[in-house]
């Protein structure tokens, strides 16, 4: 049971996030879509990663890794190329795409900082779980590189996108979607 506490504060975390989006007042209809399947999207990434493993993907050849405190750790890319590979790939392209919907990445630094920071995210608080519980979770620098990998596909499907006929499509669909305005926080004006 205490591998479930910490997706389970999580999960209250992305509940408070979900009433939130629900009460935004300056979103259209098709915007509230946007930032709602963005949340569906996102508790299901974290309901895969970050809640003890019901499935695996055993790798069909020696891989070799690190043990730290129980945590397996694999720090040597590309050993295993199988299908958990490009399913971490596959699995992050929807996250490009909602960052290109909602925070609207366009210099290379902010396109590749979001693809490197998503998978970062996913490991770090991976590592984290399993020091605390012992998750069962593998933490892989291919991972790191995969999920950043599909970010950067699903910001650069938008981009084509928008060279499109659909662009005019997608700005019903895009939002402005600020961390502050959203919670409250106050900024300091200078």
């Amino acid at each position: 049971m205490k591998t479930w506490i910490p997706f389970i504060i999580i999960s209250i975390i992305m509940l408070i996030i979900l009433i939130k989006l629900i009460l935004r007042k300056q979103d259209t209809v098709w915007q509230k879509v946007t930032l709602f399947t963005a949340w569906i999207y996102s508790y299901f990434i974290c309901r895969i990663c970050l809640a003890p493993a019901p499935f695996s993907f055993t790798p069909t050849h020696e891989i070799h890794y690190f043990l730290i405190h129980g945590i397996i750790l694999n720090l040597i890319p590309f050993q295993a190329m199988d299908t958990a590979f490009w399913l971490n790939v596959v699995m992050t392209i929807p996250a490009g795409i909602y960052y290109a919907l909602i925070w609207h990445p366009r210099t290379v630094k902010s396109i590749f900082l979001f693809g490197l920071l998503t998978g970062l995210t996913i490991e770090t608080t991976q590592f984290i779980i399993n020091w605390f519980v012992q998750l069962g979770r593998w933490v892989e620098v291919d991972d790191l590189i995969t999920n950043a990998v599909g970010v950067w596909i699903g910001i650069a499907i938008v981009w084509l996108l928008s060279k499109t006929f659909v662009n005019s499509w997608l700005k019903k669909i895009e939002t402005n979607f600020l961390i502050n305005r959203m919670f409250g926080t106050l900024t300091v004006q200078r």
